[in-house]
């Protein structure tokens, strides 16, 4: 959990919105806002604070996790029961509420702290950010998307008829996620060629 690709993935998009620039770095806010400069002390002091931040909060919802299991056998007799259902998932955004807020506020931090420095130059336009978007999107990503669509059916399948009644959704949400991969491979395709 606490060393997930997905979070390794994070760390590298926060870095990258800092762009080596001669002996400095550009920070442009989520890739397309207006460059600002930073020196290579202060861009490391960033992307240090922004791990350390997600590492905390990753681990305070170990704790915040055990507490609310807790609570919901000490509370909820049946947890297949209406108000066992609701229970869990007030307890899941009780749990997510303060780690989102934590992550957004350490991926804004650079934006607060630069808000006030000038900048050098524009925000990319947004054909720049669809181009820099497609690089680095992988085709290896796309098709894990797309079989991701396949596993969840076939998964989905083992619980509920997925031919029949609201398990067509599950087909219809593969269907979608498959879909959005293709354009997306098709899209990248045609960037890369023009």
């Amino acid at each position: 959990m606490f060393s997930n690709p997905h979070f390794e993935r994070v760390r590298q998009m926060f870095a990258d919105q800092f762009e080596p620039d001669g002996d400095g770095f550009l920070y442009r806010k989520s890739m397309k806002g207006t460059p600002v400069r930073v020196s290579g002390i202060e861009r490391d002091e960033f992307v240090r604070s922004f791990n350390r931040q997600l590492r905390y909060s990753m681990w305070s919802m170990l704790p915040a996790t055990l507490i609310i299991i807790s609570l919901l056998v000490w509370l909820v007799p049946d947890v297949n029961s209406t108000a066992g259902h609701v229970a869990t998932y007030a307890g899941i955004a009780v749990i997510l509420a303060p780690f989102l807020a934590t992550y957004y506020w350490a991926w804004n931090r650079p934006s607060r702290e630069l808000e006030r420095r000038p900048t050098e130059g524009v925000a990319r336009s947004r054909e720049e950010v669809r181009r820099l978007m497609f690089s680095k999107m992988t085709y290896g990503q796309l098709g894990f998307a797309a079989l991701a669509g396949i596993a969840l059916v076939w998964k989905a399948s083992g619980d509920t008829d997925v031919l029949h009644g609201w398990g067509v959704l599950w087909l219809m949400f593969a269907a979608l996620l498959i879909t959005a991969a293709g354009i997306q491979a098709i899209r990248k395709w045609r960037c890369e060629r023009g």
